[in-house]
């Protein structure tokens, strides 16, 4: 069966060990390696007989030009070609990807859609692949790989930006009845039971657990009140660094949150973008690296911890923007912005020998986002042992952060609707502030405001919030009723 792999350009340096012999590979091979354009994390497929497709690994190199910035996202599709693929070679005779028709398309919708409950896929799952599929295929036909893709395509008509009309090419293939409000998010109360008695190791009712034998809770909690609060990606949250943070100066005296930059390489689609932390938060980053990652640092000194970072990135010094590196006197400048999430993790200060990432192990090594998955996985599971049934990944604090900055978005805006009616606030004052929707879409860094719309659909005070207008609207009506 084909077989999906994942380039990882630090096994290059990492000896082999082949009947208890270590082998590696000389220099000049891994000089020459490094000539070839290779990404770290990039997708590549073999065939079960060890095979390689140019031309279908040529695309996963070529979608990063074609809008699949986010190398996350070029892994989902990946896997979902893979799934193809496998299809193709067990159910359709082995047929080639290339060769793939209209007939191969209806087989794989009844394998995926229509099979036994058991094996059968939701909606949402099967428009991802088409979605996949469907960017391959299109790509392969302008390469003049193959005459046309083996889907159905009718001229749908859309609205552009401008207001003008747009015939767009509709990929038969999906299915309309997806739900994108199908959206995982903790409120409130669930998340301070999560943070409390999963991350901290409390018991329900509050009291200190005398058998917790957890001993970076308070790291951990800090971590969760970061993405719960800012609505951070995991990846984003993960791959800061202590030396980008905002002060917690008086100088932000009066002030309840600071404006802070997200690096664009850490973001999705490398768009970065502004966000506010609470001004409360920073203090208590502050104290956490004063304090527990202090004694982290000085663990990865004394155990030399640091000489097992994969070829570390030696800084010679920084600033408020950016990082100086380099062999040269003086050394390059390079901005925060531009330091991807996998150099992140490897850089060293050359003076303290300390990483820069903000977020160490206990010994004094950055913290890997699978390593923060595990984390909040075995929190949820001390959660369920005492009863409290709940799962709390990463990515649902940050759906938590949307559905409440959104309520009191919306909150707000009828605040300021209502004084505009009374005349306390003029209409361009209002114009000015902006429609909540894309104040969110802003604070999340979403692309298109459609991903926004899905948080709509988990407003639980949304009712309330229509009836507290129409309250506020008879009230007004009557008012200018007993005036008139």
């Amino acid at each position: 069966m084909p077989q999906l792999y994942f380039t990882d350009l630090r096994a290059l340096r990492r000896p082999a060990i082949v009947d208890s012999v270590s082998h590696e590979l000389p220099f000049e091979i891994i000089a020459t390696a490094a000539t070839f354009g290779l990404v770290d994390g990039m997708p590549f497929i073999l065939g079960d007989d060890g095979s390689y497709d140019h031309d279908l690994n040529r695309f996963f190199r070529a979608c990063p030009t074609m809008g699949l910035r986010s190398l996350n996202s070029l892994r989902a599709y990946a896997r979902d070609i893979v799934v193809w693929l496998r299809f193709l070679a067990e159910r359709r005779a082995g047929k080639s990807i290339w060769a793939a028709d209209r007939d191969d398309i209806a087989a794989f919708h009844e394998a995926r859609r229509l099979s036994s409950p058991t094996h059968r896929i939701s909606a949402s799952s099967w428009n991802r692949s088409v979605a996949a599929l469907d960017k391959l295929y299109r790509w392969a036909v302008e390469e003049k790989l193959i005459d046309k893709a083996p889907f159905t395509y009718r001229q749908v008509w859309t609205r552009a930006l401008d207001g003008s009309t747009l015939s767009v090419s509709a990929n038969m293939a999906r299915e309309p009845a997806a739900r994108n409000g199908d959206t995982r998010f903790v409120s409130l109360d669930r998340y301070l039971q999560f943070r409390d008695v999963g991350l901290r190791g409390r018991l329900p009712d509050g009291r200190e657990d005398p058998s917790w034998r957890g001993r970076n809770g308070e790291r951990n909690a800090l971590f969760a009140e970061l993405l719960v609060t800012t609505g951070l990606r995991l990846q984003e949250g993960s791959s800061l660094l202590a030396v980008e943070l905002p002060s917690s100066s008086p100088q932000h005296h009066g002030q309840r949150s600071v404006a802070f930059r997200l690096a664009s390489a850490t973001a999705k689609g490398s768009k970065g973008r502004d966000i506010r932390l609470p001004l409360r938060l920073v203090k208590r980053l502050r104290d956490y690296i004063e304090v527990e990652r202090s004694i982290a640092t000085t663990r990865c000194r004394d155990r030399q911890s640091w000489m097992r970072l994969d070829n570390p990135i030696i800084v010679r010094g920084h600033d408020r923007q950016s990082l100086r590196i380099g062999e040269m006197n003086p050394p390059d400048r390079v901005r925060f912005d531009g330091i991807k999430p996998s150099e992140r993790f490897r850089l060293l200060h050359e003076d303290t020998i300390e990483p820069l990432a903000l977020w160490l192990t206990e010994g004094g090594l950055p913290m890997p986002m699978a390593a923060w998955e595990a984390v909040f996985r075995r929190a949820s599971a001390r959660c369920r042992n005492f009863g409290i049934d709940i799962d709390v990944t990463p990515h649902m604090l940050r759906h938590g952060f949307a559905v409440h900055m959104l309520t009191l978005l919306l909150r707000e805006q009828i605040g300021w609707m209502l004084e505009e009616r009374v005349g306390r606030m003029s209409p361009a004052y209002r114009r000015i502030i902006g429609d909540p929707l894309l104040k969110l879409q802003r604070l999340m860094g979403h692309s298109r405001i459609e991903s926004t719309y899905i948080y709509l659909d988990h407003l639980d005070d949304s009712q309330a919030l229509i009836d507290v207008a129409v309250e506020q609207w008879g009230l007004d009506v009557a008012s200018v009723r007993d005036t008139a």
